[in-house]
């Protein structure tokens, strides 16, 4: 008599949660698009991939919020592996988190065109561990299911097993052979067109006779007379590529206006032509780069020849635009090599300077900051790399772009022992003051989320590569016919080769973690930074460069060859600072100083004053200071009692010696206020003490030089009984005449009394007193 009935326990891991013919409409779904290549993109597909499909799966129950349009694929090959494409990349790491339910592709074959099905078979395994469905217009995979999912799982391998076979059997086998067996002939199918030439598409004649020229190339003039006087140029001036671009960009001739439509009916009836792909307009004109130069220079095609694959496949096929003995004058300056490939005994490049490939070691230091440094040239960023001076025996951050003519021109050079110099005091003192550490966190966060994401990817697809090979394993022993046993071992070998790549990426990926994990620890005490920066590396310094700034952007000024430097920080802040040519002994314009400069020339402030001023500066070094910011031309002072190389210390030193006396002759320039002064005094009739007086750093000499300037030579000026010599001012006659100074005006006594208080530092005027 059988017992009570034995239940068993509830199972909670059910691999397919939603009920059979139901769909995860509570989950996210993911709009997968992907075009072959970029000519593609656009086309009917692209229409039903981006706004059909989306369509579709709202209309299955799915809000507009809940779809995710992956559309990073435009122009991928369906052949490459998942963590080869940006967009498949970033689907796979969605199925693997589980932060959507599904993915709409609007055929198969969006998702992979794999011959060797590795890769669609670590797809189907991370949709059967996380429940993802896979859904067409034509039908819905649910490859979890226990009834239905292996139904599925084998008809979605063999969907993607025929995308596979129709790029080998019909694109591959069938599209291409025929293509190439044409091109074999020498006839045209499709693609660019050599310049110079069009194509004869008439297949007929006009007596109906078959066209013997149909699909090859004819001398199209409006080109061809500009592709002859390119290689009379390039053997003219001996084989100087440079020198050619340079030439044919200043004098011509060039390429007639492709954009031109008036050039379309050049083309006679029944001929091809079409604008040169990836040729762009060069300072206006369409011109061939330094590439498509030599390309053109070593071209069997212009000769009369087909080539085919790097090969001349016909000789003599089409008619020659550039005669024999002047393309092989231009062709043994650029090919070792004859057109048979057979070794060039002609070959006989043009001489140029030899660089040696041994790096030799040199006792500096690198440039830190290289791969951060750069400019904007015409909107277009040309980074910083790093060129060795003979002459300073020091690296050097420079800049160069490619001009219109693609030549290669120099923007700006700085050493880089300075410049490195700056920017450690830069990045020390923003560690110490006024990073944002929450965005610096932020910054952590995500490369670390990088990191996992990545992670995840790679090590799935290694799990079940490395699963498909214990299967192809245990299949080895049941198998006993050879040709069986050739196929297993020919997918074992593609499998063990995946997993030697994806091995390799995980390996690569675990040295930047470990990189990235150690800088870290170092990063988030800045502190650390701070106390051993003097001890890393240069790898490490770069390092840690790499982390706190975003970017370095360097704009060449016209003032004094100076640049305006901007810092890019990882928070988001930027800094700035003006940089100058040279600077062997320059320390760093803080902004407070630049302020304080700027308020004194607005000030019209005197140099003793600018300089008391700023007492750890050179005048040198605030007289460049002050014509950046105003200009040289706006920047005028006078008197300067002060020299170029003194500070205020030293000029205070120096004066105390001399008691406080200025030497007799005096240079400095006029000023616009001072000429104005003198040109008042002498209208109202001012004599030779009064006009000394209110100058009173200046001689008489040059008063009166000024004077005859403005007034003329035969200007009088009214002299008193003892009169001034020549080079003297009013403070050396003074002393040679005591007795003058009762007699003199008292504003002429207040105006010389206070300009040597004005002389004076203040700490000696209060004793003085």
């Amino acid at each position: 008599m059988p017992g009570a009935k034995k239940y068993k326990p509830q199972r909670s891991d059910d691999s397919s949660p939603v009920q059979p013919g139901m769909l995860p409409t509570d989950r996210s779904i993911a709009v997968y698009y992907r075009q072959s290549s970029m000519k593609q993109v656009g086309n009917i597909s692209t229409d039903m991939q981006q706004i059909d499909l989306p369509r579709y799966v709202m209309s299955l129950g799915w809000q507009q919020e809940d779809v995710v349009l992956i559309d990073e694929d435009e122009g991928v090959s369906g052949a490459k592996s998942i963590d080869e494409r940006e967009g498949m990349s970033r689907l796979f790491d969605l199925m693997l988190t589980r932060q959507i339910g599904a993915v709409a592709v609007q055929a198969e074959d969006r998702l992979f065109r794999d011959e060797t099905q590795i890769q669609v078979n670590v797809f189907l395994d991370a949709c059967v561990k996380n429940d993802i469905r896979v859904l067409t217009p034509y039908f819905k995979y649910n490859f979890a299911d226990k009834h239905e999912g292996p139904y599925h799982r084998l008809l979605f391998r063999m969907r993607a097993e025929q995308a596979a076979d129709f790029l080998n059997s019909y694109v591959r086998g069938r599209l291409y052979a025929a293509k190439e067996r044409m091109l074999m002939q020498g006839l045209w199918m499709g693609g660019n067109i050599n310049l110079g030439y069009m194509v004869d598409d008439r297949k007929s004649l006009p007596s109906g006779i078959p066209n013997p020229n149909w699909r090859k190339y004819q001398p199209f003039e409006p080109c061809a007379e500009v592709v002859v006087k390119i290689f009379e140029t390039f053997v003219m001036l001996g084989g100087n590529q440079r020198g050619t671009l340079r030439y044919l960009h200043d004098n011509g001739p060039h390429f007639p206006d492709f954009d031109n439509p008036e050039l379309m009916r050049e083309i006679p009836p029944g001929f091809s032509w079409a604008k040169p792909m990836r040729m762009l307009k060069r300072g206006g004109i369409y011109m061939v780069g330094s590439l498509a130069l030599q390309n053109m220079l070593s071209n069997a095609v212009y000769l009369g020849h087909w080539v085919f694959k790097d090969r001349v496949v016909q000789w003599n096929n089409h008619p020659a635009i550039v005669t024999e003995d002047l393309f092989y004058h231009a062709f043994n300056y650029i090919s070792p090599y004859n057109l048979d490939g057979t070794p060039n005994e002609s070959y006989a490049p043009r001489l140029g300077r030899r660089h040696s490939t041994k790096k030799k070691k040199r006792h500096v230091d690198e440039p830190i900051y290289l791969g951060l440094v750069g400019s904007y040239h015409e909107e277009t960023w040309c980074g910083a790399t790093a060129s060795w001076t003979v002459g300073m025996q020091m690296y050097a951050y420079t800049v160069n772009y490619s001009d219109s003519a693609d030549n290669q021109q120099h923007l700006w050079s700085r050493r880089s022992d300075y410049f490195d110099r700056i920017i450690n005091e830069m990045l020390f003192a923003k560690l110490q003051a006024t990073f944002d550490h929450q965005v610096w966190e932020d910054v952590l966060t995500s490369a670390g989320d990088d990191f996992d994401k990545e992670g995840r990817m790679l090590q799935h697809q290694l799990t079940s590569v490395e699963q498909k090979m214990t299967a192809l394993l245990d299949n080895f022993s049941y198998v006993q016919s050879q040709s069986m046993a050739q196929a297993l071992e020919r997918q074992f070998a593609e499998h063990e080769q995946e997993k030697s790549r994806l091995e390799r990426k995980l390996n690569d990926l675990e040295q930047r973690i470990d990189q990235q994990e150690s800088l870290i620890a170092l990063a988030q005490k800045a502190e650390n930074v701070l106390q051993n920066w003097d001890q890393m590396g240069l790898i490490e310094r770069r390092a840690v460069a790499q982390v706190f700034i975003e970017r370095i952007v360097v704009t060449q000024t016209e003032k004094y060859r100076v640049a305006d430097v901007e810092i890019y920080w990882r928070d988001e802040s930027v800094d700035d600072f003006v940089l100058p040519w040279s600077a062997k002994t320059w320390t760093l314009w803080l902004p407070v100083e630049v302020e304080t400069l700027q308020e004194l020339i607005e000030q019209k402030a005197t140099q003793e004053e600018i300089s008391a001023a700023l007492p750890n500066r050179n005048w040198r070094a605030i007289r460049i200071k002050a014509y950046e910011i105003v200009g040289k031309r706006s920047f005028h002072i006078s008197p300067k009692p002060i020299r170029d190389e003194e500070t205020y210390a030293d000029y205070v030193e120096r004066m105390e010696k001399t008691g406080w006396k200025h030497p007799r002759k005096a240079g400095s320039r006029w000023v616009e206020d001072e000429i104005e002064m003198l040109e008042s005094m002498l209208n109202e009739g001012a004599e030779q003490l009064e006009l000394c007086a209110a100058l009173p750093h200046r001689s008489w000499a040059k008063i009166r030089n000024k004077i005859t300037q403005l007034r003329g030579k035969d200007f009088k000026v009214t002299k008193p009984q003892v009169p001034m010599k020549q080079h003297e001012t009013i403070e050396h006659y003074l002393e040679r005449n005591p007795e003058q100074a009762v007699t003199m005006n008292l504003s002429v006594s207040e105006n010389l009394s206070q300009r040597r208080l004005m002389r004076r530092p203040s700490h000696l005027r209060r004793t003085s007193g």
